[in-house]
């Protein structure tokens, strides 16, 4: 059921997407790209992308981010707002070089608003929507990697691609696909696993390692520095499951020859940490998934420095 309490936390998430929009001005273009799955009452959600920056850097530069994909996971939703409010409430080297139209910032705050609003990590339809792309793993854990037995059931796969799922493929395809030459890094923020923050790369649903596994060792050596409490790998190091989005998304960019590169990254914060400074949080439905409400403002705080080398990544790999 839809709950009052995540409707409000929604619509205070969406207030702030239209204030970064009237804060961007003629640099930014707000869109409704798509909706959620259809709840049990019919309502469905809409989900919203921002582009920011020139239109040229639309074209030729473009780098994604990515928040809200598992609905109770809300602290990577307010780590992305906060980064993207405060590059044009306090303006600095982001905000100038997107007026310089050095690159563009293409984002989807949210792509589960429904989840979010019914403080659940699927969407209204009880789909894990990174359970979702349909590729098959051999070597996935069972259940928590991904099961067809029930939607009641954590970590539901579907039958069929969500509406969320063909949304964030629809803006990939459109935007970030038709970079001719140069990198193209994607960042989708979650929250949940492990005692400290990872940042993961393809493959999630593979030991094997993909193609760009060195182009990726070494981006994330420039991402990472000075960032001691992130650890760099590929996902499959944590776990591996069916149906991850990027794993999707990354071996269709692979298909054809090209010479631009596709690099899309997972940011986990991890808050495990939290349950050991309060137990009881294992009971609770956020609990898992978010900081203590006395560390959330340091934790949204905290990561506005590696977003910022994150959408200047092309400027810093230029510098060595």
């Amino acid at each position: 059921m839809i709950s009052l309490r995540g409707l409000k936390r929604l619509n205070r998430y969406e207030n702030r997407i239209y204030r970064i929009a009237r804060l961007a001005r003629d640099l930014c273009q707000l869109k409704q790209i798509g909706y959620s799955r259809k709840s049990i009452n019919g309502f469905r959600f809409p989900v919203y992308s921002l582009v920011l920056g020139k239109k040229s850097a639309v074209k030729h530069h473009p780098v994604g981010l990515i928040a809200g994909v598992h609905g109770l996971e809300t602290v990577g939703v307010r780590v992305l707002l906060d980064f993207l409010e405060n590059i044009f409430a306090e303006p600095g080297q982001v905000f100038r070089d997107l007026k310089k139209g050095k690159y563009a910032i293409i984002c989807i705050p949210i792509l589960n608003p429904g989840g979010v609003a019914m403080k659940r990590r699927s969407n209204p339809g009880g789909v894990d929507l990174m359970r979702n792309s349909g590729v098959e793993s051999k070597s996935a854990m069972r259940f928590f990697g991904g099961q067809k037995v029930s939607q009641l059931l954590p970590y539901y796969r579907g039958k069929n691609l969500q509406p969320e799922s063909r949304t964030l493929f629809a803006l990939v395809r459109e935007y970030l696909f038709p970079v001719r030459k140069g990198l193209i890094p994607v960042l989708d923020i979650h929250s949940g696993f492990g005692m400290k923050d990872s940042l993961w790369w393809p493959y999630a649903g593979t030991t094997q390692p993909c193609p760009d596994q060195l182009l990726y060792e070494r981006t994330a050596r420039i991402l990472c520095e000075n960032e001691t409490d992130i650890v760099p790998e590929s996902q499959s190091n944590a776990y591996t499951i069916h149906g991850d989005l990027w794993d999707y998304l990354y071996n269709e960019f692979q298909q054809e020859t090209r010479k631009s590169r596709f690099l899309p990254f997972t940011l986990e914060i991890g808050t495990w940490k939290e349950i050991k400074k309060e137990p009881m949080r294992l009971f609770s439905r956020r609990g898992m998934f978010n900081p203590l409400p006395e560390n959330k403002a340091d934790t949204i705080l905290r990561y506005r420095n590696f977003l910022e080398r994150f959408v200047r990544l092309n400027q810093l790999y230029s510098r060595e």
